[in-house]
C-alpha cells in the first residue's frame, strides 16, 4: 500500500484542521517512521524471516529481457525492476516538501531501465503492460509514473505483454524513443545495389561494430531494407542497401 493510502481517518481529521496535503503527508510519514522503529525494536532479536523469491521476473518479463539484451548489444545495459526513488529525486526548495513528494513514488519501480554501458547513465525506461493496467488504481499509478519520467526528461516506453517478442519488433518499438538516426559524414549519399546474397554482413563505418540487415516499417521507405548498426542506440549509423 502506498504511503498516501495509509491512515485515511487521520488524513481526514488533519484535512479538517486546514493542513495542506504536503503537511499531512509529512505527518503520516513521521507516524510510519515511529511505528517502523517500534516494530524494529520488537523484532531485533528475532531470526531473519526472509526467503529468496522464485519469481523475481515473471515468464513474460524474463522472455522480454532476453530479447532486449539481444537487440541492445554491449553498448547498453538492461536493468530490471529499478526503484523510482533510486532513479529520481525531488527538488522543490523545501526539505519537508521534498520528502512528501518523494513518498508518492515510494515502493514503485520501472520494469526495465536501459543505461549507457560506459557511464550507466539512464537512457530509457520500459514498462510491460498487461490487462491489470486497465484497472482504475493501476491506471492512476501509471499516470503518476508517466508524469515523473516526463518531468525528469527520461523517455518511458510502454510495451504490451506478449508470449514472445521478435528482435525486429523490439527494435521498431525502441528506435522512435531515441529519434531518427542522424545523418553523418561517414554515410554515403548513395551506394550501388549489390546482388542478393553477395554480402550478408558489414562493419559500421563509424564505430566498427557489425551491421544488421533490417526492414523499415514506417515512413516513406516503409518496406525497404537498410543496414543498421547493431550498437544502436549508442551508434545510429545506417546505410542503404
Amino acid at each position: 500500500m502506498d504511503t498516501k493510502d495509509r491512515f485515511p481517518l487521520v488524513r481526514k481529521l488533519l484535512a479538517t484542521l486546514g493542513l495542506s496535503a504536503e503537511a499531512i503527508d509529512d505527518i503520516v510519514e513521521r507516524i510510519l517512521d515511529w511505528l517502523s522503529a517500534k516494530d524494529q525494536a520488537e523484532t531485533e532479536a528475532a531470526p531473519y524471516p526472509f526467503h529468496l523469491r522464485d519469481d523475481f521476473l515473471s515468464p513474460a518479463e524474463a522472455n522480454f529481457y532476453q530479447v532486449l539484451r539481444l537487440v541492445t548489444g554491449q553498448q547498453v545495459v538492461a536493468l530490471a525492476k529499478v526503484n523510482l526513488n533510486d532513479l529520481f529525486f525531488a527538488q522543490t526548495g523545501d526539505a519537508r516538501r521534498n520528502r512528501a513528494v518523494s513518498n508518492r513514488i515510494d515502493r514503485k519501480h520501472v520494469d526495465f531501465l536501459l543505461c549507457d554501458s560506459s557511464t550507466l547513465r539512464p537512457v530509457l525506461g520500459i514498462e510491460l503492460d498487461d490487462c491489470s493496467h486497465q484497472q482504475p488504481e493501476r491506471a492512476a499509478r501509471d499516470e503518476l509514473v508517466d508524469g515523473v519520467f516526463r518531468a525528469a526528461g527520461l523517455p518511458l516506453l510502454r510495451v504490451p505483454v506478449r508470449r514472445s517478442y521478435s528482435a525486429d519488433e523490439l527494435v521498431a518499438l525502441i528506435q522512435p524513443c531515441f529519434g531518427p538516426p542522424p545523418q553523418t559524414a561517414e554515410q554515403p549519399i548513395s551506394k550501388p545495389v549489390e546482388p542478393a546474397g553477395e554480402q550478408q554482413s558489414r562493419c559500421c563505418p563509424k564505430c566498427g561494430a557489425e551491421m544488421a540487415l533490417r526492414t523499415a516499417r514506417s515512413g516513406s521507405n516503409a518496406g525497404n531494407q537498410f543496414w543498421g548498426c547493431t550498437s544502436y542506440p549508442r551508434c545510429r549509423t545506417t546505410l542503404p542497401v
